[in-house]
């Protein structure tokens, strides 16, 4: 139990929770300030989620890596040149881990640190935070930054009927293995990428698959013209040219790779109602080879179930074993008070993914979602972060950082017309983003690193004086 008194100096730590990729990028981005951080994480070692074997792990056997190897990775820190395009779970895995070397996260870290609460204080000596873990130890903190992934908490919707289900239904984040498969009849509910993987695996090791979805997805494949398709959409990557047409422009190179897909109904499956992109794209070569081989079978939303069962909403009925629900994840932050971050359809709000509105040192790194490449764009965000802590610290460039926090509320989905649906809550249009961080970059004196490219960022620290206290 922390013991302090009037003449006790104010706490000039960070305590950072969880050390997966989210929570190493932002120890990196603290450090880069020079200030002391300390990683709290409950397991054994880093890596999150990308430990497998970590009870809770949404990881599957034959899972990759949603992001490509040129494009992924951490800034500064690329992947191995011999990885494939996709790196398998393993090989990310490794790749974190060698990421938490580089930067030294073994000697930062508490490992064995559940945090069981983390509550602010305010007293005579000004503003910090306690942190209590689960053996009841509790430690004093200048400020706390939420890095605990954004994929523990399975949303799980009820379906009429379900009680009466003589099979087992079960959340993607409890699948493990195409073994879980064999000799039954498997539906799964939700195209995520996680969705269309699994029904993939069941596609080729289940006696039959069917994929259910209430609405129609635009489906893409994962590479093409020698790129990953990601890459394309997000203009880090370009079609080369060819003797048919000059290298497209991005409007004309989404076309081209959705053309080459062609009518959805030839597959079975129903035409999108909105543009792509709208909602996160789903980017999987096996799942249109399953359909168009007769593997696999479309259907759309469930109106019930009875027994064994699954009746939908077109009137149509199947006979299943297995129901795998891919429906995403709900993301809270169970150790904080309750209602000190407001949460939307299940999703914690951050002000501009890293600052808790009216709440002075806490911090987010991790909780947007971006179809783009996924570290990198952890680092960016934190990198507000790390500044605000400075400034709180050091007083330097306080007021630009109390202005923004005041004042500045960019919607971060811009003029996109993403659906309105519980997935893409904390969705975020990548190009409005880069406008917004070069406002921070100009208007608030924010540095934040530039992706792709950047790569000597860490290289050089924001500050060489020593921080206040």
């Amino acid at each position: 139990m922390s013991q302090t008194t009037s003449s006790t100096p104010l706490p000039t730590t960070f305590a950072i929770v969880g050390a997966g990729p989210a929570g190493l990028v932002a120890a990196r981005a603290f450090r880069r300030y020079g200030l002391d951080v300390e990683i709290l994480e409950r397991w054994d070692k880093p890596g999150g989620l990308w430990n497998i074997e970590q009870p809770g792990s949404p990881l599957y056997e034959t899972c990759n890596f949603i992001c490509s190897r040129d494009f992924g990775g951490f800034i500064g820190f690329p992947m191995p040149k011999d990885y494939p395009i996709y790196p398998r779970w393993d090989q990310i895995r490794d790749y974190v881990h060698d990421f938490a070397r580089h930067i030294g996260a073994d000697e930062l870290t508490r490992y064995g640190a559940d945090v069981a609460e983390a509550r602010p204080v305010s007293d005579e000596r000004g503003q910090y935070w306690v942190v209590r873990t689960a053996d009841g130890d509790e430690r004093e903190y200048r400020g706390v930054v939420y890095a605990g992934g954004a994929q523990w908490d399975p949303y799980i919707p009820q379906i009429p009927g379900e009680e009466t289900f003589t099979g087992k239904i079960i959340h993607s984040a409890h699948y493990d293995s195409p073994d879980q498969f064999r000799g039954k009849r498997v539906l799964v509910v939700g195209a995520g990428n996680s969705g269309v993987d699994i029904v993939c695996d069941a596609a080729f090791h289940a006696k039959k698959a069917y994929l259910s979805t209430r609405r129609g997805y635009w489906f893409f494949p994962k590479t093409a013209f020698g790129k990953a398709v990601p890459d394309i959409f997000q203009g880090v990557a370009q079609i080369p040219a060819t003797s048919l047409f000059d290298t497209p422009d991005f409007p004309a190179a989404v076309e081209l790779i959705t053309a080459s897909v062609g009518d959805l109904s030839n597959y079975g499956l129903p035409q999108p109602d909105h543009a792509p992109a709208t909602t996160h794209p789903i980017a999987n070569n096996q799942v249109l080879h399953a359909l168009s081989h007769g593997l696999l079978e479309h259907r759309p939303g469930i109106e019930r179930i009875a027994a064994d069962t699954v009746h939908f909403t077109d009137g149509r009925t199947v006979q299943v074993d297995l129901i795998v629900l891919a429906t995403g994840y709900d993301l809270h932050v169970p150790w904080l008070p309750e209602g000190l971050v407001p949460e939307v359809e299940g999703h914690i709000q951050f002000q501009l993914g890293a600052l808790a509105e009216g709440v002075p040192g806490l911090y987010a790194s991790g909780v947007l979602h971006f179809a783009d490449c996924t570290f990198s764009m952890f680092d960016e965000l934190v990198n507000v972060a790390a500044a605000d802590a400075y400034a709180t610290v050091s007083g330097e460039n306080l007021e630009n950082i109390q202005r923004l926090r005041d004042e500045y509320r960019p919607n971060l989905q811009g003029d996109f017309p993403f659906l309105k649906v519980r997935r893409n809550v904390n969705q975020v249009d990548v190009p409005t983003l880069r406008k917004v961080q070069e406002e921070l970059r100009n208007d608030f004196g924010i540095e934040i690193p530039i992706y792709p490219g950047g790569d000597d960022f860490y290289d050089h620290p924001a500050r060489s004086a020593a921080v206040a206290v």
